[in-house]
């Protein structure tokens, strides 16, 4: 595809999830926003944002939060900031960026917050990504994710939808690939909430170098 045609794709993408988020099963974007209410949201920073739809929900309930989304995509950004605007929304910035090499200081922010969006970068970025959220939130700084899982008692049509629908690297995410990915950098993990046959996702809450007060 042409770059033209990746723009186009991305913009409409962009708009489509707009419409879509609120319907998925399961309410993911709702499954994150609850887990990172249950301690100090604070400085918060989303990655893959896209369209900032979660930075978007989050500072609703919270206005005093001030909210960072991070995407690659400058078309899932301008998408975003057109919803910004209309909705007269000041304290969520999107910023088209590598979450790879994030261009932020150690300890900026208090909360970093990612839903479905770990999966769909490679093993590298997803990595990278890792520890540099844990570089940014510095000791005492939580992660909150919802991303895919396999759910043992329908493995076979999770497979089915990972082979036709996600790139291959996706499914390094289920099971225990996220929570060991966060162990082995610096996180202990305070919740992790596998799929079930009802819910397609999963739920990993996890702090840098100390366990989260209940």
């Amino acid at each position: 595809m042409s770059a033209f045609g990746n723009r186009v794709k991305f913009a409409l993408a962009g708009e489509i999830l707009e419409i879509a988020n609120p319907l998925l099963p399961g309410r993911p974007h709702e499954e994150l926003i609850r887990h990172a209410e249950l301690g100090s949201v604070g400085r918060v920073l989303e990655l893959c944002a896209g369209t900032g739809y979660a930075s978007r929900l989050l500072v609703g309930r919270h206005p005093e939060v001030r909210a960072v989304g991070v995407d690659l995509s400058s078309e899932m950004i301008a998408v975003g900031r057109r919803k910004l605007s209309r909705a007269e929304i000041t304290n969520v910035t999107l910023v088209q960026g590598d979450i790879a090499a994030l261009p932020y200081p150690d300890n900026s922010f208090d909360t970093v917050m990612s839903v479905f969006g770990l999966h769909e970068v490679p093993t590298a970025v997803r990595a990278n990504a890792i520890r540099e959220s844990a570089r940014v939130l510095g000791p005492g700084g939580r992660i909150v994710i919802v991303d895919l899982d396999r759910p043992a008692s329908i493995g076979l049509l999770m497979d089915a939808y990972l082979l036709a629908l996600e790139p291959r690297h996706a499914r390094e995410v289920c099971g225990n690939g996220l929570v060991d990915l966060l162990t082995n950098s610096g996180f202990s993990i305070d919740i992790h909430k596998p799929a079930n046959p009802f819910r397609m996702t999963q739920t990993i809450v996890a702090t840098v170098g100390a366990a989260l007060d209940d």
